[in-house]
């Protein structure tokens, strides 16, 4: 458990998309079971309020962007809008969740929570996403301690 958590923690600090923890007595199996199953993965998502810049014609999906420290807005993607929910109009403020964020590209697996009609253009800043690391120094399989600069590798 102790290093369950370590590994789970250095991941997180290292901003990284998550962790999978398998049963250690498990067998592999293909695919993915409907429900349980040996394996359980933590994705670290994020929320971010983005403006949805037009409707993608034909599809149930809008363009999003945020704007930069000068005011000018940049495209982030795409996010699809599910059959329950209205497709937002443009200049709408949306709340999507996303695992990480290219430098200069889009979001990646953007997913569409909502409306916030709370939120202003003001909140849409790229400055609040957080990035794919770049490089990750794979040290967490070098040192066995434990002491939260990384965590051992994990046995089990």
């Amino acid at each position: 458990t102790e290093e369950k958590r370590a590994l789970y923690n250095w991941t997180k600090q290292h901003e990284l998309e998550g962790v999978v923890f398998k049963r250690k007595s498990s067998m592999y199996t293909p695919g993915r079971p409907s429900t349980g199953g040996d394996q359980v993965k933590f994705k670290f998502i994020d929320p971010a309020s983005v403006e949805v810049s037009k409707p993608n014609e034909g599809k149930r999906s809008v363009q999003i962007r945020l704007y930069d420290e000068n005011k000018q807005p940049i495209d982030v993607g795409n996010v699809t809008i599910p059959a329950n929910h209205e497709i937002p109009a443009p200049g709408t403020i949306i709340e999507v969740t996303y695992l990480y964020a290219f430098k200069g590209g889009s979001l990646f697996q953007p997913v569409y929570k909502g409306t916030r009609p709370d939120q202003t253009i003001e909140n849409c800043r790229l400055g609040q996403l957080r990035y794919k690391a770049e490089h990750i120094d794979d040290d967490f399989h070098a040192k066995p301690e434990t002491d939260g600069s990384a965590p051992a590798r994990p046995k089990g």
